[in-house]
């Protein structure tokens, strides 16, 4: 083996490393949708960064399976894809509960806000029908504290995640890694 061996690494350690990358990703992505409402443009930002998670991920695991020379098992790559958004996503459920809680506490309430006003200035009757829903969950107190929005994020982000990091992973494995020249 002429004295260098190819170090494989460890899919949990991988998916930390991808984590921390993609934690700041989905939290770019949390702030764009949470101001599409009152910045329209970030609407649009936010649709191309939901779009573009397939492919992120798609290239994290591309180049851990292209690194082991294409000998990553399949549950290795899946794994890895499911730690990539567990990490991910507990960094950007952490920033979201910090954002809410200390720097402005009065998002969910202003979201919800902005939700009653829109629906109650359209002429669908279904939308009155929410704002008013909307209302009386505000009234009785049933709108989510940041910590439990936060917890429903980040069992969304790992749920999905999962799914999808199968799918990648498949893909992944469809296209073969061709051997480097010496």
């Amino acid at each position: 083996m002429n004295g260098t061996k190819k170090i494989f690494h460890s899919p949990y350690r991988r998916g930390a490393d991808y984590g921390v990358w993609f934690g700041l990703y989905l939290t770019a992505l949390f702030f764009a949708t949470a101001y599409s409402m009152s910045q329209p443009p970030l609407g649009l930002l936010s649709l191309v960064l939901m779009s573009g998670v397939p492919a992120v991920i798609y290239i994290m695991l591309r180049r851990s399976y292209v690194s082991d020379l294409g000998k990553t098992l399949f549950s290795s790559l899946w794994m890895e894809g499911i730690m990539i958004f567990l990490c991910g996503g507990m960094i950007a459920s952490f920033i979201a509960v910090m954002y809410m809680r200390w720097i402005e506490p009065n998002f969910l309430d202003h979201q919800v806000t902005m939700m009653i006003d829109l629906y109650n200035s359209t002429d669908w009757e279904r939308g009155k029908e929410f704002a008013e829903m909307l209302q009386r969950a505000r009234d009785q107190h049933l709108i989510p504290r940041p910590i439990e929005l936060a917890v429903d994020m980040l069992w969304l982000i790992v749920f999905s995640g999962s799914i999808l990091s199968m799918l990648m992973s498949l893909l992944v494995q469809a296209r073969s890694v061709k051997p480097k020249k010496v």
